[in-house]
């Protein structure tokens, strides 16, 4: 029987090291280096050498936003990856515009991600569709990080910290100017992978009125390592649309975004599946106005994602996956002064998610002949409140201080396998393949109460001092929590093989079955944070923080020692495993440094970066994942209308793994990249570069396994994901 999800979509389609030694003793040398931005844009690919002035951000907040956003862009088509050396920063490997964002070892659910306000959750099993991939770089109009220590007001359901990234800003016309146009249009090529992209950017505004589109389609083959070879499945096309209409009326504006999303195909190396639909389509409404009291910002949204997923030609095998999902919200926030230098921020937010995951038959397969529910009328309900003062106590000392208290209430429905013993719609000889597999653990599932409410709070105090014009010193405590996700209590099937291998979002190959009873994590963290610079923030500059998280019930994984007889992988030193509770401890330090050293054929500036983040449980084991100690080194260069980086990335050996996860080691290595741009005009600039100079051969830390490389018939293990070797990438922008 054909589900009713299946109808849907179909309608729905018709509308990166030994070497790191040297980096340590270049950045501990400090002292004299710097650099000339706030931390959070240390390592931006092609910085403004000279910065006359800078705003002081929050404690641990961090911008990019204005030439510093817009020199990233270029031939980029994964927003995440816009946050590349930003200290405190790495990745998890996904599709080419689906990487997951880790803040000191704290990734993917663990970290509040908003787009333009809305919570989007990754609908997938595989968390092939995180938030960020929904806004394509040609539409960003900044990205806020705030590592480890999160603003009430910015966090929530999370225990790591919190990315906020908004679209640009609607254009006006300024008074008697009439109707003003305006527009950006970008093309690049990037060689490895043969990847193409064009974006456009376009607005007509009067005084009050505002209407704006961007847009944009991207592609690109399967790209080469840096031998030469073919890493399979990791070819994407996305093509992303959004129409937005502002208005604004004295203090007030009203704005109104219509996005939608295509993505015929986007190949995972490390998943045993891969992406081969994901069409969404979202709506959100804002508004802000000032009044004598104080601002008032309320928003409401509402993303309806159809995701499809199955195997890649490259791969062999044929399953198919299919993902229906909304998520629904609202916030309401005001800020008003309270008494002399202090402001305090009342809000209220709703955040609804509701999951249907199921797995449509194959015919004449033990795929059948029903439908496959893995998540069956999944919901997932998040009701907060919030208050935040933010105080100045003194010239040289302000705090900001917050309580947010949450409620999470989750549910499914009942679920069942391709087949059941009890309609005799597969049976495999002596043993009976549907009894054993699933309908023991069905039954199981649906005669438990499938309903949880979890009372979670957290809460947050900051300071900064400003010693001087030349030293401010942070500090901060926080208390995080996060609730389990729809698939980490509610997946049901022991069945390993197949059913638990669908259940995966780290790359690892393993298999996962979730736990009704699950708690939720939650994250006491401290951290501090100095920065030391000259007065005028134009010469040189030294930043240091260290941070310490112990996470009580961090949600990890033990053995699946179940009885299913199924229960063992097709994978040689893969496994079957259960997520559980238990606790963890995270410490680590970032430092970033640069200095300008003077003019000789324009301005040059060298920069440092280093990151180092250690993560365990309290019973020993490694965490899974954990990026191991990196730097950056670069040199700036500027002369008139031209700008260039030479950029060396020096990461170490990971040789600290999660054993119960049998995560694999792999090698230090070090890249050299180079990058240019030359303003034609003030409306045409060039951007050009080489990625991995000398087309390193290396695996990605924290790139998972490669499906592909295993063989199962002759015991062959799955190996690391390959990085890409060498690529020679150009492109155009024309301002219009």
């Amino acid at each position: 029987m054909k589900s009713p999800k299946s109808q849907n979509l179909s309608s729905f389609k018709k509308r990166k090291l030994t070497p790191v030694l040297s980096a340590v003793l270049l950045v501990s040398g400090g002292a004299a280096l710097a650099q000339s931005t706030p931390q959070g844009e240390a390592a931006r690919d092609l910085p403004a050498v000279r910065v006359v002035a800078q705003e002081i951000k929050p404690p641990f907040e961090s911008s990019l936003t204005g030439d510093a956003l817009d020199a990233r862009r270029f031939g980029r088509n994964d927003t995440a990856s816009l946050l590349e050396g930003t200290p405190g920063l790495s990745f998890y490997f996904g599709g080419g515009v689906s990487s997951l964002p880790v803040i000191n070892g704290l990734g993917d659910d663990r970290l509040k991600i908003t787009v333009d306000g809305m919570s989007i959750t990754s609908a997938c099993p595989n968390h092939m569709n995180p938030a960020l991939s929904y806004l394509d770089p040609a539409a960003l109009g900044a990205l806020n990080v705030y590592a480890g220590i999160v603003p009430v007001s910015q966090g929530g359901d999370s225990i790591g910290g919190a990315i906020a990234a908004t679209s640009r800003p609607p254009v006006f016309a300024e008074p008697g100017q009439g109707v003003l146009t305006t527009g950006s249009f970008s093309a690049f090529a990037r060689s490895n992978g043969d990847a193409k992209g064009v974006s456009l950017q376009t607005s007509v505004a009067t005084e009050n009125f505002s209407l704006g589109y961007t847009g944009n389609t991207a592609e690109s083959d399967n790209y080469e390592d840096g031998k030469g070879k073919e890493v399979g499945a990791s070819r994407y096309k996305v093509r992303n649309n959004e129409l937005d209409f502002a208005a604004r009326s004295g203090t007030d504006l009203y704005t109104l975004s219509v996005g939608w999303q295509d993505i015929p195909v986007q190949g995972f190396p490390n998943q045993a599946m891969d992406m081969t639909a994901n069409n969404s389509l979202s709506i959100n409404a804002a508004y802000k106005g000032q009044f004598d009291w104080g601002a008032l910002e309320t928003r409401a949204y509402r993303q309806h994602v159809e995701h499809k997923m199955d195997i890649l030609r490259e791969k062999g095998g044929e399953m198919p996956m299919d993902t229906d999902a909304v998520d629904l919200g609202y916030s309401i926030v005001a800020t008003l002064p309270w008494s002399e230098g202090n402001t305090v921020r009342l809000g209220h937010e709703f955040h609804r998610y509701t999951l249907d995951d199921w797995w449509p038959p194959l015919n004449d397969s033990f795929m059948g002949p029903h439908d496959f529910w893995n998540i069956r009328d999944g919901k997932r309900d998040r009701l907060a409140v919030f208050a935040e003062l933010d105080s100045k106590l003194s010239e040289k000392l302000s705090t900001l201080v917050g309580l947010r208290l949450e409620q999470v209430r989750m549910d499914t429905g009942d679920v069942q396998g391709y087949h059941t013993a009890a309609d005799g719609s597969y049976n495999s000889g002596a043993d009976s393949y549907a009894d054993s597999t699933y309908k023991t653990d069905a039954d199981e599932f649906n005669a438990k109460n499938h309903k949880r409410k979890d009372l979670n709070w957290d809460l947050t105090a900051a300071a900064r001092y400003v010693q001087s014009e030349a030293a401010t010193y942070d500090v901060g405590v926080s208390r995080k929590t996060r609730s389990p996700n729809l698939h980490e209590r509610y997946t049901w099937s022991n069945e390993a093989m197949m059913a638990g291998l669908m259940n995966n979002w780290f790359g690892d190959l393993n298999s996962y079955v979730g736990d009704l009873d699950l708690k939720p994590e939650v994250a006491y963290t401290v951290k501090a944070g100095a920065d030391w610079h000259d007065a005028a923030r134009r010469d040189w500059q030294l930043a240091l923080s260290p941070f310490y998280t112990y996470v009580k019930d961090y949600i990890n994984v033990e053995a699946n020692t179940d009885a299913n007889p199924y229960n063992m992988s097709m994978l040689t030193g893969r496994q079957s495993l259960r997520f559980i509770n238990e606790d963890a401890v995270l410490y680590g330090l970032d430092l970033s440094a640069s200095k300008y050293l003077g003019r000789a054929g324009g301005d040059w500036t060298t920069r440092a970066s280093l990151s180092y983040v250690r993560g365990k449980t309290t019973d020993g084991d490694n965490l899974y994942n954990i990026m191991p100690l990196n730097s950056r080194l670069a040199l700036d260069h500027a002369l008139g209308a031209w700008t260039q980086t030479l950029e060396a990335v020096l990461v170490d050996a990971k040789d600290r793994v999660s054993e119960v996860r049998a995560e694999q080691e792999t090698d230090g290595y070090g890249l050299l990249n180079y990058r240019t741009r030359y303003k034609l005009t003030k409306a045409v600039r060039v951007d050009a570069g080489v990625d991995n100079l000398l087309n390193k051969q290396y695996d990605l830390p924290l790139g998972g396994l490669e499906y592909a490389s295993a063989d199962m018939m002759a015991g062959v293990a799955p190996v690391p994901v390959r990085a890409m070797g060498r690529s020679v990438n150009v492109g155009v922008t024309v301002d219009f």
